[in-house]
């Protein structure tokens, strides 16, 4: 039986209720920010050690936190934050879009 909406795997002896890659995506700047509860970053902990992609998407997304918080790395062109959320927004959609269909 699932519970939560997703499939259940077992992690030393608790039930972890496994989390889409869509959600991954939705909740990874709260993760990164260390602002989710215990149960949902124990779900996302878990994702990541499973999900090569997710984790990949993971270590990026810090690694660009690290490169925006070096004064010294470069300078970021007027509007390309809009530009880039805008992209990433699209592509969740697209992507869950994907995932309902299947």
């Amino acid at each position: 039986m699932e519970k939560g909406g997703g499939p259940q795997a077992m992690l030393e002896g608790k039930t972890i209720v496994e989390i889409s890659c869509f959600e991954v995506w939705r909740r990874i700047s709260d993760f990164v920010d260390d602002d989710v509860e215990p149960g949902l970053k124990e779900r996302l902990e878990f994702h990541f050690g499973r999900c090569k992609h997710c984790k990949a998407l993971l270590d990026g997304t810090r690694n660009v936190i690290t490169l925006i918080g070096d004064e010294h790395a470069f300078d970021i062109p007027r509007g390309a934050s809009e530009r880039i959320t805008s992209a990433l927004l699209r592509r969740i959609e697209e992507d869950g879009q994907d995932e309902h269909r299947e």
